[in-house]
C-alpha cells in the first residue's frame, strides 16, 4: 500500500470522494492501485487534497508573517511610547480594586471617547478625556461587573460575577434588558460587528446571541445562536476570520487544556477545529491560555497570553494554526489566582501585558524582547486589567489593579491629552533595549 501522503492515493481518494467513477476505474487500472487503498479507515483523519490545500494555505501564510518579521524597522517596539501616567483618583470617589478599563467612542449626547471602569464595590463609572467623572452606574448588577463592551457607541452590554448579562442605556442608564446567562462569573463578553454577541462564564458555558433591533433601532439578546457546554470553566474568548475561507469563527480556550478552539458562527456553533499548542512549547509544564486577542495590523495573527507559573507565557500563531512563530516568557509572575491580561500596540508591533507584581511589561513582536517596563502600582499590587490604543489620534495605555489607582499613561510631550499634567502617578521603572 502507498504511503498516506502519496500523490496517488490523494488522487484516487479525490476521484472517489467526487463521484468521478469511471475515471477512478482508470486511474486505478494504469496506476496498478488497490481498490481497497482508497477507502480509509479512519475517513475523519485521512489526509485528502483539500485537507492539503488547507495545511498549504496555513503553511504560506506562516512563511509570509516570518518574512514581515526580519523586514528591518516594521515591527520595532517603537519609542516614545506610553511611559507618562496620571492617576484618574477624583476626591469624591471612594476607592475600589479596579477589575476592568477600556476605551471606547461613544455617540450623543456624549459624542466623543470614554474611558470606562468597573470596581469590586459593583459600580461602573465613566470619565472624559479630561479625566472628569461624567456619569456614575451602581444599579446594572447586584454583583461585580466583569466585562464591558460598547454596541453601537450607545449601548453597554455588561457582565457580572452573578452570571447576569445585562443591555443597558449609556445616557440615561436605563437597564433595557437583563438576562440569567450564566450560573456564575460572566468573565468575559465579545461583540462581532454590532450583530453576535458571545459570553464566557465559569459555569463551563459559552453563549452566542444574534443581535436583533426594533423599528427604533433599540437592541435585543433574546435570540440565543447556540450554546457550548465544556467539561472545564472557559478563559479566553474573541471572534477571528478564518484565513482559510475569510469567514468568521468564535475562538475560545479553556482551563486546563492547551488548545485554542475554534466553532463556526452559525446556528449550533458547528466545531470547525482545534489546535493544540503544547507540542510546540519548550516548558516542562502545562499551561492553557487565558487571554486571546487578533493583531490590529494582521487579523491572522493571534496573541496569547497564558497562565504559565511562576511567569506568563506570551504566545504569537497564526490563526486557526498549530504554528507558533513567537514563545516568551516574559518574566511577568503570575500563580495559580492570576488572571493574564494582553493589550496590543495599536501599530501591531508589541503588546502590554499585565502582572502580580504591579508592573505592565512592553513586548516587541518582532523580536519577542521586554522593551519596556512600567511601574503601574506603588505597592507591587497586582495589576489586574489593562486597555491600549489610539485616543483622538495618540497613542494611550490604561491600568487598573488592585492598589486601586485607575491610570492613564501618556507618550512623553503629550500629557496634556488626558487632563492636566498634576496628580502624577509612578512611572518607568526599567527599560530592556
Amino acid at each position: 500500500m502507498p504511503a498516506p501522503d502519496s500523490p496517488t492515493l490523494l488522487v484516487a481518494r479525490f476521484l472517489k470522494s467526487n463521484g468521478y467513477e469511471r475515471t477512478l476505474a482508470a486511474f486505478l487500472e494504469e496506476t496498478n492501485l488497490d481498490a481497497s487503498a482508497v477507502d480509509p479507515k479512519g475517513p475523519k483523519t485521512v489526509l485528502t487534497i483539500e485537507r492539503v490545500l488547507e495545511e498549504k494555505k496555513l503553511f504560506d501564510l506562516s512563511l509570509k508573517l516570518e518574512k514581515v518579521e526580519i523586514i528591518e524597522g516594521e515591527d520595532e517596539f517603537t519609542v516614545p511610547c506610553p511611559s507618562v501616567p496620571r492617576l484618574i483618583a477624583p476626591s469624591d470617589v471612594p476607592q475600589s480594586n479596579l477589575l476592568f478599563v477600556s476605551v471606547e467612542n461613544f455617540g450623543a449626547p456624549f459624542n466623543c471617547p470614554l474611558l470606562i471602569a468597573t470596581t469590586a464595590d459593583r459600580v461602573l463609572r465613566l470619565y472624559n478625556l479630561a479625566g472628569t467623572l461624567v456619569r456614575t452606574c451602581t444599579h446594572l448588577h447586584a454583583s461585580a461587573i466583569l466585562s464591558v463592551t460598547v454596541l453601537q457607541q450607545q449601548w453597554l452590554i455588561t457582565t457580572s460575577m452573578s452570571g447576569h448579562v445585562v443591555l443597558s442605556s449609556a445616557d440615561t442608564g436605563e437597564v433595557i434588558s437583563e438576562l440569567k446567562a450564566h450560573e456564575k462569573y460572566a468573565i468575559k463578553a465579545v461583540l462581532y460587528k454590532n450583530e453576535y454577541l458571545a459570553t464566557a462564564a465559569y459555569d463551563k458555558t459559552i453563549n452566542v446571541y444574534q443581535i436583533s433591533y426594533s423599528d427604533n433601532n433599540t437592541p435585543s439578546l433574546s435570540s440565543l445562536l447556540g450554546r457550548i457546554e465544556l467539561p472545564t470553566p472557559p478563559e479566553a474568548l474573541c471572534f477571528v476570520t478564518l484565513p482559510s475561507s475569510g469567514e468568521p469563527a468564535l475562538c475560545y480556550s479553556r482551563r486546563d487544556s492547551t488548545f485554542v478552539y475554534y466553532h463556526s458562527l452559525c446556528p449550533l456553533l458547528p466545531p470547525h477545529s482545534t489546535r493544540n499548542l503544547a507540542p510546540h512549547s519548550t516548558a516542562w509544564h502545562t499551561f492553557h491560555a487565558m487571554w486571546l486577542s487578533p493583531s490590529p495590523s494582521n487579523p491572522s495573527l493571534l496573541a496569547v497570553a497564558t497562565s504559565s507559573i511562576p511567569h506568563m507565557k506570551f504566545l504569537l500563531l497564526p490563526v486557526d494554526s498549530d504554528t507558533v512563530i513567537k514563545e516568551v516568557f516574559t518574566a511577568a509572575p503570575q500563580s495559580v489566582y492570576s488572571t493574564a491580561v494582553l493589550a496590543w500596540r495599536p501599530q501591531g508591533n508589541g503588546v502590554w501585558v499585565n502582572a502580580d507584581d504591579g508592573v505592565v511589561r512592553g513586548i516587541e513582536v518582532k523580536s519577542g524582547k521586554v522593551k519596556m517596563e512600567l511601574r503601574a502600582s506603588r505597592g507591587g499590587e497586582k495589576v489586574r486589567t489593562l486597555w491600549a490604543g489610539r485616543v483622538d489620534g495618540r497613542e494611550m495605555l490604561v491600568t487598573g489593579g488592585f492598589d486601586k489607582g485607575l491610570k492613564v499613561w501618556s507618550v512623553e510631550g503629550e500629557e496634556g491629552a488626558f487632563g492636566s499634567a498634576d496628580e502624577r502617578a509612578d512611572g518607568i521603572d526599567g527599560a530592556n533595549n
